[in-house]
């Protein structure tokens, strides 16, 4: 199995980078990341003066994947993520949907241990590790680590965790994928700003389907299936992510149109990924046992 480790780092994902590996078709790795703020605020002595603005949201890669091309579907398989043993998260009075209330920028360091994060002496929280940033090169241009789109990117969607297989349009030869931003835990809406901010590895399986390409990414798990939709707005993400999970059930089962959106309405969700980056992620959700109801296989 490769490795990459995480001195390799880009700030915006585009089709220009030269890939700092390349893996088979079908082959695993595992990505070293750091945190989102690059480990700056994790030193006992740091503080907001150790931040720099130029290097927030840092993903490794990009990974160059044999045999993908244009038009072609990534599935990227999390098999395990492993955490640093401390994270933290802070709050800024120009950040965040509650800046507002916010008097000076505070952060907490957060111990992880024995699967808990150390919130304070009276309490301590269960760890649900995720990644928030994910993603393959756009089909044009490059885009910043910290905005999702549909090419996956910040999407701090909480349920790409362990286990779960997510699917990216294919727009650059090789796809050139890079991950980054893990979280202990985060809550859906990330309305402060920040989960649980934390360094650690990822590992993953990549591989390619030819052809059949989604203009969006999916995200399946092993009870649910989603389609992840990033907009300026809410609004226009979540009617989005209603678009894109109609388009996958007619495409991918036997519902016709009429039943999709039947059953959507009565069996769906729809959830907030995050409100604070440039763009704005929703994710709409169905259980997978309704889709394989009606002829759905995971490939």
């Amino acid at each position: 199995m490769k490795k990459l480790n995480r001195d390799h780092v880009i700030y915006t994902m585009s089709g220009q980078h030269a890939p700092v590996l390349t893996i088979k078709d079908g082959e695993t790795v595992t990505v070293h990341t750091y945190d989102c703020f690059r480990d700056r605020l994790v030193p006992e002595d740091s503080s907001f003066d150790s931040l720099r603005f130029d290097e927030l949201n840092p993903a490794t890669g990009p990974i160059f994947v044999d045999g993908a091309e244009p038009g072609d579907t990534l599935k990227a398989e999390i098999l395990k993520i492993s955490l640093a043993d401390m994270g933290v998260t802070e709050i800024d009075p120009d950040f965040g949907c509650l800046a507002r209330l916010v008097k000076a920028p505070a952060f907490k360091r957060l111990p992880v241990e024995d699967g808990k994060i150390r919130f304070s002496s009276r309490l301590s929280l269960y760890q649900k590790p995720m990644i928030g940033v994910i993603g393959v090169a756009p089909a044009d241009g490059e885009i910043p680590t910290d905005t999702p789109d549909t090419h996956g990117g910040n999407m701090d969607c909480t349920q790409i965790g362990e286990g779960a297989s997510v699917y990216f349009p294919v727009c650059a030869k090789g796809a050139l994928l890079s991950l980054g931003d893990l979280h202990a835990c985060m809550g859906d809406g990330e309305i402060g700003g920040c989960g649980v901010e934390i360094a650690g590895e990822v590992t993953l399986k990549l591989t390619v389907i030819p052809g059949c390409r989604k203009p969006y990414p999916v995200v399946v798990t092993d009870s649910q299936v989603m389609a992840v939709a990033s907009c300026k707005t809410v609004d226009q993400a979540w009617e989005k992510a209603v678009e894109y999970l109609h388009d996958y059930m007619v495409t991918e089962t036997e519902l016709t149109s009429d039943e999709a959106i039947m059953l959507q309405s009565i069996a769906a969700d729809l959830s907030i990924c995050q409100t604070v980056n440039p763009n704005k992620t929703v994710r709409m959700s169905i259980p997978l046992k309704y889709l394989e109801a009606y002829g759905y296989r995971q490939k």
